[in-house]
């Protein structure tokens, strides 16, 4: 009800100046408004998938065709005692396997390569909306697909949720989208690569995001109640790759600005207090072992031209 209620009261305060909008420009917002609600379906759909499961609502059982038949279905009769069987029930939990790694035919690399592509597509700001919104949503499908459906932006030093799910990444990546124009630029200067096999892989990227416009600190993701005005943010982020989807990413300021410092090499960036930080995350999700790093300096590529 609550959630009804502010949809309600976040209508009447837009509809003075959805009133000034054209019928495109109605349509195209309602498309991307349509791409949230789908987001905020699919978890309420798992909420109610996960409650008929502790509910008992999602067991087989002939029991309830039975007494629709007109029978009540045959008890079976159990003597052993009832410590016996919570032991058992408890043995048979351990012993289940546990759920391999899906496999797959990408990795993080190529993962954080495409969604940086999509998310440098050009879209201009000052355009009408009828135009611009059109073009935003369908940029976000696209950076959007490469995207877990329980994706989540972590601070590195406490681990809490800077976005904490899909619908909140879409209303954040909208606005960035819309608002941040066509001088958005993201780029990964520095790269270390974590591989394996049938195992999540990881990326730690030293990045510069140019032009960047977010919502105000402390309002919804979504930029209706103001936006900062457009910044140069330098970010160290850690990609985790799960089933062919990015599933996680921590974040932490660059704040001694390594990335863009050409000649900081694998070895002055293996020395800092940042990179330490995040090896060290690295190493507790696998067990202890962050295993063989790849590094890449692309201030080493020649340029064309």
């Amino acid at each position: 009800k609550s959630r009804s209620r502010s949809r309600r009261k976040s209508a009447k305060d837009d509809s003075g100046s959805e009133e000034d909008m054209s019928l495109e420009a109605k349509v195209a917002l309602l498309e991307v408004e349509n791409e949230t609600l789908k987001a905020e379906n699919k978890e309420l759909r798992k909420k109610l998938v996960e409650a008929l499961r502790k509910g008992g609502g999602g067991g087989g059982g002939g029991g309830a065709s039975d007494r629709r038949r007109g029978r009540e279905p045959e008890k079976k009769e159990d003597n052993e005692p009832r410590h016996r069987r919570s032991d058992r029930s408890e043995k048979e939990k351990e012993e289940e396997p546990a759920e391999p790694e899906i496999a797959s035919d990408t990795n993080a690399v190529l993962l954080c390569n495409a969604q940086m592509e999509a998310y440098n597509e050009p879209i201009p700001n000052n355009i009408p909306p009828e135009k611009r919104l059109p073009l935003v949503a369908e940029k976000l499908k696209r950076f959007m697909a490469n995207f877990d459906e329980k994706v989540q932006i972590l601070d590195l030093k406490s681990g809490g949720a800077i976005i904490k799910d899909r619908n909140m990444f879409i209303k954040r990546y909208t606005c960035v989208f819309r608002e941040s124009g066509s001088k958005l630029l993201g780029s990964c200067t520095k790269r270390f690569y974590y591989d394996a096999t049938n195992r999540p892989t990881y990326c730690i990227d030293y990045e510069t995001h140019e032009s960047l416009v977010t919502a105000m600190p402390g309002t919804p993701p979504d930029g209706k109640l103001g936006c900062r005005d457009p910044r140069t943010e330098y970010l160290i982020v850690m990609y985790e790759e799960k089933g062919g989807k990015i599933t996680r990413m921590w974040l932490k300021q660059d704040t001694d600005k390594l990335g863009i410092d050409p000649y900081a090499s694998e070895d002055i960036l293996a020395a800092s207090d940042a990179f330490k930080q995040f090896e060290a995350k690295l190493k507790e999700l696998k067990n202890g072992n962050a295993g063989e790093r790849i590094f890449h300096n692309y201030h080493d590529i020649p340029s064309i031209g």
